[in-house]
């Protein structure tokens, strides 16, 4: 007996009538039940087996009303939604989290699942069990999952090294509110992208999900738990007072690395926030992928590029998230008023890996690559906002995840004390604002900010090197050769600024232009080539409490410390290359006197 609906019902109870099976077939509907579905598997036709057929995005939302006999959903038959993932190999991982447990494992309540959930599709009631192998590589003709790359997380620590998982296999042991990762398939070994369709079956999950999230800063690998779309909104909002603190997407690049060794491979995480009032998708940022060791840890080269920028605000069937939360945490907890219907998100990836906009973002703010070396970039995320502060706010500023493997880009944000890295920043506007940078260099690296999309925000900014007293506009333009940085290895947590006023105009409003004009009129210069020296003048006796020589990299070269008022000083140049010097004098009312020089030791 087929019932095609799209009815509310307070309850819902499917079971075969005598030698006829009994299904409800959905399509392209929300089926809501408020209470709880009783379901009994159909055993007379094995092409039509479940109870409840989700077909075409439709979705199983349920209620909050409270029975006093109990709402667990039960019974020994079960549910059948699709999930397509947009772009899948042997080779690549998705993170995920099934809709529905294994109804086998208790006659109610939500139950623990494992592959055993996956079927391969025949028709739009029929489907079989995917095969599983322990080999490195899946099949997807007939469906066949590799159970080698099956993991789950609890709470750990926030890295991404190997002994943060626990390998699963094929075994139905990763409880509801777990997520777990697992690689995808193709034809054999074919070195092939493409969409694939799952089958999951089994009963569908309900109600109030808590997940252990321990106590400290930690990552766990949680996601989606219902065979419905969630709001993150309304999910973050019910937890923030638990600790949550940012939600991470793992992306790779699905086009290449084809190899099961980590040394071949790399990802990251993208970090979600749910923004402002304004900010109607919340705050994303892209990752930065990055190559793990044989261990699993950080190694390698240093980044391979960046993954998308998706709306993950409406969360698909199916999709696996990291929960990080900080030392208020415990648990966090799932429930039904956090469903909702949202259609057009059944593919976990974007169409495709371009910098695309996050619709409805109205939050004044500048999204920034930071390109490394020209390899890949670290996506920040600045905003402007009344409702934040300068410091630390829950859900408009996010962690960063730290995972380049390379040298990194950051905001400074104080924390507890500390200045902490962060990717994401809201902030109040200052045009007198000077919004720290830290960079972590990895090996001599070549850097420019790359503003990629600008939104409601109609200033220059600009990124300002206070040891060269240098400005370099961040805008569309900035990859020119003009804007770049080198940077020796080392870690820069006070040095570059993200300033609204370039030099001239910092200046004026600072120090007063005579003053400053007065003290560089005063001083003189001048490059002795032969003597292999540049010799300073100093009539007027300015306090100098630093002399310093940087090439055109922006590399310190040589440095004097508290020259004071002489009046004529003189710093050796006979080690450095022939080329252009920038010599810069910083007085003890902290007036900057820069200095080009040609120097020619040949």
């Amino acid at each position: 007996m087929l019932i095609t609906t799209s009815t509310v019902f307070s309850q819902l109870y499917v079971t075969p009538n005598g030698a006829t099976d009994s299904y409800v077939y959905v399509k392209d509907e929300i089926l809501f039940v408020e209470q709880d579905v009783n379901l009994v598997e159909n055993t007379n036709n094995t092409a039509t087996k479940a109870s409840i057929y989700l077909r075409e995005g439709s979705q199983l939302i349920q209620g909050s009303t409270v029975d006093p006999t109990g709402s667990d959903n039960k019974g020994t038959g079960y549910v059948s939604i699709y999930q397509t993932v947009s772009e899948t190999s042997n080779y690549h991982y998705n993170f995920w989290h099934s809709p529905v447990g294994n109804q086998t494992l208790g006659s109610s309540g939500n139950q623990n699942a494992g592959v055993s959930r996956l079927y391969e599709i025949f028709d739009v009631t029929d489907s079989k069990l995917a095969n599983t192998t322990t080999g490195h590589n899946g099949d997807n003709s007939p469906l066949t999952i590799s159970t080698r790359w099956i993991y789950k997380r609890l709470q750990s620590a926030t890295n991404e090294q190997e002994a943060n998982y626990i390998h699963v296999g094929p075994a139905d042991n990763i409880p509801t509110g777990l997520g777990f990762t697992m690689k995808g398939v193709s034809d054999g070994t074919a070195q092939t992208n493409d969409p694939y369709e799952y089958d999951f079956r089994g009963r569908p999950n309900n109600g109030d999900i808590t997940v252990d999230v321990g106590s400290g800063n930690k990552w766990t690998l949680s996601g989606n738990p219902y065979p419905s779309s969630i709001d993150l909104k309304t999910f973050w909002t019910d937890n923030v007072g638990n600790g949550l603190n940012g939600i991470l997407f793992w992306d790779e690049p699905k086009d290449s690395e084809w190899s099961h060794y980590y040394t071949d491979k790399s990802g990251g995480y993208g970090v979600w926030l749910p923004g402002g009032a304004g900010d109607i998708q919340g705050l994303y940022t892209a990752p930065t992928f990055a190559t793990y060791s044989a261990t699993g840890g950080l190694g390698g080269d240093a980044g391979t590029g960046s993954g998308a920028l998706i709306d993950r605000r409406y969360s698909p069937v199916g999709q696996g998230f990291v929960l990080r939360t900080n030392s208020g945490g415990s648990d966090v907890t799932f429930s039904n008023s956090q469903r909702i219907f949202s259609s057009g998100t059944l593919n976990f990836r974007s169409s495709s890996d371009d910098d695309s906009t996050i619709i409805n973002a109205v939050t004044p703010q500048i999204r920034i690559n930071v390109v490394m070396n020209e390899l890949y970039s670290r996506q920040l995320l600045l905003l402007f906002s009344d409702e934040s502060t300068d410091g630390y706010d829950v859900g408009l500023d996010g962690h960063h995840p730290m995972d380049s493997g390379g040298s990194e880009a950051y905001f400074l944000i104080e924390e507890n004390g500390n200045m902490e890295p962060f990717v994401i920043q809201t902030l109040p506007f200052d045009a007198n604002k000077k919004i720290p940078v830290g960079f972590n260099i990895d090996g001599e690296t070549t850097f420019f900010a790359l503003a990629v999309e600008i939104l409601n925000f109609d200033r220059p900014a600009y990124l300002w090197d206070t040891v060269t007293d240098t400005y370099k506009e961040i805008n569309a333009n900035a990859n020119s050769e003009l804007n770049q940085y080198i940077l020796p290895t080392g870690e820069y947590n006070d040095r570059y600024f993200i300033v609204f006023k370039n030099g001239r105009q910092v200046i004026e409003d600072s120090k007063g232009t005579e003053a400053i004009e007065l003290a560089r009129a005063s001083v003189g210069f001048f490059q002795n080539n032969p003597y292999k020296q540049m010799e300073v003048s100093n009539p007027d006796g300015y306090n100098i409490k630093t002399a310093a020589l940087y090439d055109m990299t922006g590399k310190l070269v040589s440095t004097e410390s508290n020259v004071g008022t002489v009046s004529h000083f003189t710093m050796s140049t006979s080690n450095l290359a022939d080329g252009i010097y920038l010599v810069k004098l910083i007085t003890s009312e902290n007036i900057n006197i820069d200095y080009k020089t040609i120097i020619k030791n040949n």
